[in-house]
């Protein structure tokens, strides 16, 4: 049975724990939140754990390992760790980390961003195609920190149109981020290529499960399949069923870890009819089947 914590955290005996929303403001209600890290006690989590909103990590002190789907990263001083809906997480400090972290509902996102070719031009937040994390200089992370102190008052403060006000910093601070993300030579030469493939991710991330044609896809983005294969191998040198293969694949490893279902019952949540040719797709991707990687992910976390 599933029970609701005082954290917002939906837990279950099979599932790690799911945050659906947040109060670090005392609001009463969750439309966008932030706090500094030092103050905030059960932070780190260093339990695999989701969230069912935009999270960015700003650390100013910090010195750990973060594991963000699978991948485990180095935390540091100067790290911005920018999550998606639903991506599965866990990170640690050796030492009382400092900072920010910023949490954002859908819907002021949406509201921020409501086309997707808006959100298509910031690619952190894209969980299959993009660098989750950034790691600032200290001229960069210093320049930047006014405007989270900013949005911090704003949010104290309660005053009216505040989040008017939130919106447009966060705007500003998105945007100088971007300046300073690294860009893979593809995407600098792959020019009107880039933003259809963004989008395609997004798409991607959407209707895996809904889609079974790369026609779906393209005509939902109103190209031809043609055209959107060959945009995503210029931007990313990968063909867009393999973009769409590296989505299920994802969330293949999402349910092994996160849930006690059976391989069978796996297969057939991500639209495989045979569990056998689940397991040879699985195997062909990651050198080990599905149970050889249950029983791997679960040395790692006892």
């Amino acid at each position: 049975m599933k029970t609701v914590a005082e954290t917002g955290a939906i837990v279950s005996p099979s599932d790690f724990p799911t945050f659906e929303s947040t109060d670090f403001a005392g609001e009463g209600s969750f439309y966008f939140d932030l706090a500094r890290l030092q103050d905030q006690p059960g932070i780190p989590r260093g339990f695999p754990h989701r969230h069912a909103y935009y999270h960015i990590l700003w650390m100013s002190r910090a010195q750990g390992t973060h594991m963000l789907d699978f991948q485990h990263l180095e935390v540091r001083d100067g790290a911005v760790f920018f999550l998606s809906p639903g991506q599965l997480h866990a990170w640690t400090s050796s030492v009382a980390p400092q900072g920010y972290v910023m949490n954002i509902s859908t819907a002021f996102f949406t509201h921020m961003f409501p086309r997707a070719d808006d959100i298509a031009k910031f690619p952190f937040f894209h969980p299959t195609n993009g660098n989750p994390v950034l790691y600032l200089t200290r001229d960069q992370h210093d320049d930047m920190l006014p405007l989270l102190q900013a949005m911090a008052q704003e949010q104290q403060g309660r005053q009216l149109g505040r989040y008017d006000v939130i919106r447009s910093y966060l705007l500003i601070l998105l945007t100088q981020l971007r300046r300073v993300y690294p860009i893979d030579e593809r995407t600098r030469t792959a020019g009107p290529s880039y933003p259809l493939v963004k989008r395609f991710a997004l798409l991607i991330e959407t209707q895996y499960l809904a889609y079974s044609s790369i026609q779906q896809y393209a005509s939902a983005l109103c190209v031809s399949a043609r055209q959107l294969n060959e945009a995503t191998k210029r931007a990313t040198g990968r063909t867009a069923s393999q973009l769409i293969q590296d989505r299920v694949l994802l969330e293949a490893k999402r349910l092994l870890s996160n849930t006690e279902s059976g391989i069978a019952d796996i297969a057939f949540q991500l639209n495989f009819e045979d569990p056998a040719y689940f397991t040879r797709f699985f195997k062909k991707h990651t050198a080990m089947t599905p149970g050889e990687f249950r029983k791997v992910d679960l040395s790692l976390r006892t």
